[in-house]
């Protein structure tokens, strides 16, 4: 069985990324795991899992009663993890880092107007003050190690890393995260390869002289990144198949925590054992590393066991 689990409790979004859409309607809690059924697959499964990460195509603290959500979380020895993307009520945050929930907050420009582009409609002074002071909190609480950046490089953001890295020192972040997009023109990373290389090494370099634990992919585009930052990213090494599990809003269950879209099952068909021991997992962990691996998982840019690096 799974040990890990990434659970998307909305589907839905109230800033529409470029990247994702999932918000280009604007908010509906008719996509949001109902609260009965969040607990009772936490009575089901949460004493097999050690770690349960809330994330997904949405932003879980839209949801109007979040917190109680959070009381079940509280009722298992388990490790909390939660993706935002910083527009939650800061009293939420707060609570997290209290419980010692580790937050990631998704930030991707260092600049208003390319934050503006990225995350609208949302402004950086607007989240950067809830961030601030959620870190501020974190640092009174000899917690600031729960508190991340998650940065996500896209075309349009390459030339901003290293302004996000020393964007981190100044707001009391510790470490920043860089994920790689998954865009519809795959080529984009090998057109822009030489750009993004050089902009790892000026984050680096920021990420030296600030004091930021920096995570970058030890590949690009197929070309090795040796600098002190970079991590062994799944495309040299995964073992996410055999390890975790994503469960979304409507009870699909899915591969990993980069949203891979194949499908093991549902919840609302089949229990999750015979899902994670059924065909369609067992096929695709046969055909992971072979010519029949599925497209997604090629180049993968996901940097694992980031928590386990030490600090230094």
């Amino acid at each position: 069985m799974p040990t890990r689990a990434i659970i998307e409790l909305a589907n839905t979004c109230n800033l529409d990324c470029p990247m994702c859409r999932v918000g280009q309607h604007g908010v509906n809690f008719n996509r949001v795991m109902p609260l009965a059924t969040f607990r009772r697959i936490a009575d089901e499964f949460f004493s097999d899992f050690t770690e349960v990460r809330l994330n997904g195509l949405g932003e879980s603290t839209l949801i109007p009663d979040f917190d109680r959500y959070l009381d079940i979380l509280a009722s298992y020895p388990i490790n909390v993890e939660l993706i935002t993307n910083g527009t939650g009520p800061e009293r939420l945050y707060r609570r997290m880092v209290d419980s010692g929930a580790t937050l990631l907050f998704s930030w991707d420009a260092a600049t208003p107007e390319l934050f503006a582009t990225l995350r609208r409609p949302a402004a950086l002074h607007d989240v950067r003050a809830i961030v601030q002071s959620v870190a501020s909190h974190a640092a009174a609480a000899g917690r600031s190690q729960l508190l991340h950046l998650l940065f996500t490089l896209l075309p349009a953001n390459i030339h901003e890393l290293a302004a996000v890295v020393a964007l981190a020192a100044d707001m009391g972040i510790p470490t920043l995260v860089v994920n790689v997009a998954k865009l519809p023109d795959d080529q984009w990373m090998e057109r822009r390869a030489d750009d993004c290389l050089q902009a790892f090494t000026d984050a680096d370099d920021a990420a030296t002289r600030c004091g930021v634990r920096l995570f970058l992919p030890d590949t690009f585009a197929q070309r090795a990144v040796s600098l002190p930052s970079a991590s062994p990213t799944a495309a040299t090494r995964c073992d996410r198949p055999w390890r975790e599990i994503v469960i979304r809003w409507d009870l699909d269950v899915q591969v990993c925590n980069m949203f891979n879209p194949y499908t093991y099952g549902n919840l609302s068909r089949a229990p999750l054992r015979s899902i994670w021991e059924g065909a369609f997992a067992d096929a695709f962990r046969q055909n992971f590393k072979g010519p029949a691996c599925h497209p997604y998982c090629r180049g993968c840019a996901y940097i694992g066991d980031v928590y386990a690096r030490k600090q230094g």
